[in-house]
């Protein structure tokens, strides 16, 4: 059988007594070290100067021991079991033993049971020791978890909603004073202050996550401002926690930051964005503007020019029936020039602007543009629907002919296609157009392209309208370009989420 180690401090005037006590705990396999000390000075500098498992005590007055001995290791701060053992079982010297603090009172003259009452209170000595470590652990925890806490940007917090709907903040970290100029306190104890700092345009809102999260135990998000206190300054916050039911309701647990620079920076980002947009759409205007003129110039100007040469130049031809047959061949030769200059300038000018958009509408000058490219490229075009009700706003028009000619441009460069798929239709609320092809279709890396302008300006086009893009197409299936403008178009800023100023 192995032998247990103990290591014991004595308070034993008795050597006799000591020696019967070793013998005892050594018949139960105990290898005893041990100190024995016969006043309070020793006793002292041995509980201060060495670890001990366990303090047997004589209880025998007027020697130094008992009550005294136990009243020192306790001045000490000193947690030890502590036995006495006494030759005089007077029942008051017992009770008074125990309620002093000592573990036990044992017979001198039957030790039977001192070994079971040494394991049993060394046992209880792990047990102190342990749950001390744990007290001393979680302490340690909980002072991090709260400078943590402290020093966050932003507020900790626990929200309970009661069954009956009453809320209250069980827990309020330090961060609200800074955030939301409320001191933790006075947030615990009067818990509507956080409704009625919440900016009232937001209140719904707030209200409306709120409740989905505690109906569904979902995660709640949500953005929006307070009137911090005292001054009602406007602050953007972050609200994130996630609920649980408990007993009494559903409480959150979760985080508060400040993130009004960051929002103040977003609405700067989308009021520049919408700047930006304004701006492409002022020069797409003037842009078609410059080619409405140039167009017309081309025609009226050129067009009279060329016609008024070609006639000269008949004039010319009619008096030299009888002359210089290499004069004859010349004037043909100019003819044919002021022919194919005329036809030019034709095809200038209607790729500056179809007159056919003007004066038929853009149903008919979206087949004479896909005729167009039918013949260039050999491509064919089968229209699969075409509504001849189309009629729209003459920006509108020229918007959709635009992306038609960059669909079909596309198709050219990019598709290897063989057909082309055209439909337009004109719904209730909107105008739909669109351009499919049966090339080798387009991938993500396509859409990404750094100078991928083309489909971006189909993007930007529509944008200026509120309408809709959707570009689709896979790999060896071909791709498709389907747009949606509304009759009455929608101011850009409106198609995004509403702005919310700081204010």
């Amino acid at each position: 059988m192995p032998q247990k180690k103990l290591r014991v401090l004595f308070v034993e005037a008795s050597q006799d007594d000591l020696q019967q006590t070793l013998a005892k705990l050594a018949d139960n396999g105990y290898l005893v070290e041990y100190q024995r000390v016969e006043d309070a000075d020793a006793m002292k500098a041995a509980l201060l100067g060495d670890h001990w498992d366990i303090v047997l005590c004589s209880y025998n007055p007027p020697a130094f021991g008992g009550l005294e001995a136990l009243s020192l290791m306790q001045s000490l701060s000193i947690d030890l079991p502590f036995l006495f053992l006494s030759h005089n079982l007077r029942e008051e010297n017992i009770i008074r033993a125990i309620q002093a603090g000592a573990g036990d009172y044992i017979f001198k003259g039957s030790l039977n049971r001192l070994v079971s009452a040494i394991e049993h209170y060394l046992r209880e000595a792990v047990i102190r020791r342990e749950h001390r470590q744990m007290l001393l652990e979680l302490k340690e925890n909980q002072t991090r978890l709260h400078a943590l806490i402290s020093n966050l940007p932003g507020m900790a917090y626990q929200l309970l909603q009661s069954t009956s709907g009453e809320v209250t903040f069980p827990y309020v970290s330090e961060g609200s004073l800074a955030l939301l100029g409320v001191p933790p306190q006075d947030l615990v104890h009067y818990p509507a202050q956080f409704f009625d700092i919440l900016h009232p345009d937001d209140l719904g809102s707030y209200k409306k996550s709120m409740q989905a999260s505690a109906k569904n135990l979902t995660f709640m998000y949500w953005e929006g401002r307070i009137k911090s206190l005292p001054d009602d300054e406007i602050k953007w916050i972050n609200l994130r926690c996630c609920p649980r039911k408990m007993p009494r309701g559903v409480q959150w647990e979760g985080m508060m930051f400040n993130i009004t620079e960051r929002k103040l920076a977003e609405i700067e980002i989308l009021r520049s964005q919408e700047q930006l947009r304004e701006l492409s759409a002022h020069i797409q205007d003037v842009r078609e503007q410059e080619r409405l003129a140039l167009a017309r110039e081309v025609h009226d100007d050129m067009g009279s020019m060329l016609t008024a040469i070609k006639l000269d130049v008949a004039w010319l031809g009619s008096r030299l029936n009888n002359g210089d047959p290499a004069l004859a061949v010349k004037i043909r030769d100019i003819e044919n020039l002021v022919n194919r200059c005329a036809a030019a300038a034709g095809n200038i000018s209607r790729n500056l602007r179809p007159s056919a958009l003007d004066c038929f509408g853009i149903v008919t000058a979206i087949e004479i543009e896909a005729s167009e490219f039918e013949q260039r490229t050999g491509i064919a075009c089968v229209f699969d629907t075409v509504d001849e009700g189309v009629s729209v706003a003459p920006n509108i028009a020229i918007t959709l002919f635009r992306i038609f000619q960059e669909a079909l441009n596309n198709i050219m460069k990019h598709a290897r296609a063989s057909q082309v798929k055209v439909s337009i239709y004109n719904r209730k609320n909107s105008v739909e157009l669109s351009v499919g092809d049966n090339g080798r279709g387009l991938n993500e890396a396509d859409r990404l392209k750094p100078r991928s302008f083309g489909l971006r300006g189909i993007q930007e086009r529509v944008a200026r309208f509120g309408g809709e893009v959707e570009i689709s197409g896979k790999p060896g299936h071909g791709t498709t370009v389907a747009v949606s403008i509304p009759h009455v178009p929608i101011a850009s800023e409106q198609q995004q989420a509403p702005q919310q100023t700081l204010f």
